[in-house]
């Protein structure tokens, strides 16, 4: 794709800005249901939150909607729904709320549709929807419940015990007591990819960065708020603020996609929780460390074609695309190859917004796809900046057609 840096998103996201348009009408973000009641009316039917805008080929971009094989499960059918409930044409039923379930809130749609509120504001409401089906008691899925009680008693969604949220730790991973930098490990990697966090502790050593890890990090609380939930997000927010203000905490750098969202975004954003604390993604990091000759990378070449995929949450959710692919680009050896839905226009690995433990089948689906598109490029691995989508994808590949690699891995390799 040509000059991809050129191009201009809109503030604080991952989602281009429409070229053109006169009198956009300027938002709240983060609002409920009602402040966004003027909207909904004026989706066009047009389907272009179907597929890519304008690429050639016009390749699918909605797994929802491709899974579900009907128009309420695309964003043009969502935005009907929520006019018909939100003027009384419609009464809220389990069925209705599946259908806003039925979603990893990949944003992929707004980026599609053209018709500038809708492409500016469509996943505030999608959101807010999810918050009207809690409070209808419609939301959320049983499964969905299952985890956020256990975060609520454990502190993470994958039914572990706290007690063992540092078990990972190597013992020659050297933390300095009194930092002023943490590193918010995450639950995926504190519990399912222990290599991510590993990778990622051994390169702050290796750079000689005083860092700690707090024994009272908890879930982020995405899990939580992604699915509605959000007066018990909240709640889990304010418990960690709390923690890492009170231990004097100054900057967070995080391995996890989700968790800088949440840290960064929803946190402050969302919740008004002001914490005042610096939220660094490692790639991010990692790019500095580079630019400032601090980090070096060895000259070895270890010959290996990889391709890249975009999470949604630090991808359309943050704006984060060119940083991975300048350190990976700095690594010798790689060659990146571009899948043709990359970057704003990627699709998305089915994980996120509560699908993969509530829909399995579309998580699948998602997974599958991409995991198809990755090996179409004839990358010998598939690398990602979130340990969720990495965790996805080795569930989903198959007789290791292909590797998936955490770029935290990747880096430790060659330094």
């Amino acid at each position: 794709m040509s000059d991809e840096k050129s191009i201009e998103y809109l503030e604080c996201k991952g989602i281009s800005k429409l070229t053109n348009v006169a009198n956009q009408e300027i938002l709240e973000r983060n609002e409920n249901l009602e402040y966004y009641k003027d909207i909904f009316y004026q989706c066009g039917k047009c389907g272009t939150c179907r597929t890519v805008y304008q690429q050639n080929k016009w390749p699918r971009i909605c797994p929802s909607g491709e899974f579900g094989k009907f128009e309420a499960y695309y964003l043009g059918g969502k935005n009907l729904l929520t006019w018909a409930v939100s003027t009384d044409k419609l009464k809220w039923s389990e069925k209705l709320a599946k259908i806003f379930y039925q979603c990893s809130v990949c944003l992929a749609c707004t980026q599609q549709c053209q018709i500038p509120e809708i492409h500016n504001y469509a996943g505030e409401w999608l959101m807010a929807m999810r918050e009207k089906a809690v409070q209808l008691g419609f939301g959320p899925m049983p499964e969905q419940a299952k985890y956020t009680e256990h975060i609520l008693k454990e502190n993470n969604p994958y039914m572990e015990n706290h007690e063992d949220r540092l078990n990972w730790l190597p013992s020659h991973i050297k933390q300095t007591p009194d930092a002023k930098l943490a590193y918010f490990v995450g639950c995926t990697s504190s519990y399912r990819e222990q290599g991510v966090a590993i990778a990622t502790s051994e390169i702050l050593n290796s750079l000689q960065v005083d860092f700690r890890i707090l024994k009272e990090e908890k879930c982020c609380s995405s899990p939580v708020y992604m699915t509605g939930q959000t007066e018990k997000a909240k709640k889990i927010a304010e418990k960690n603020v709390k923690a890492f203000k009170d231990a004097g905490i100054e900057k967070i750098i995080t391995s996890c996609a989700g968790c800088y969202r949440t840290w960064k975004d929803t946190y402050p954003n969302k919740f008004g929780l002001d914490h005042g604390i610096e939220i660094v993604h490692l790639p991010e990091f990692l790019l500095e460390k580079l630019n400032s000759g601090e980090l070096k990378i060895s000259n070895n070449k270890t010959p290996l074609k990889i391709t890249y995929h975009d999470p949604c949450h630090i991808g359309r959710h943050m704006g984060i695309y060119e940083q991975p692919r300048d350190v990976l680009k700095r690594i010798p050896g790689i060659e990146l190859i571009e899948m043709d839905r990359n970057r704003q226009n990627a699709w998305c690995c089915g994980s996120g917004g509560g699908v993969r433990s509530a829909f399995n089948e579309l998580s699948s689906f998602a997974a599958n796809e991409r995991i198809e598109e990755a090996k179409m490029t004839t990358a010998e691995a598939i690398v990602s900046c979130c340990p969720f989508c990495l965790n996805q994808f080795k569930n989903n590949i198959k007789n290791n057609e292909i590797q998936a690699l955490d770029l935290s891995e990747l880096v430790k390799r060659v330094i």
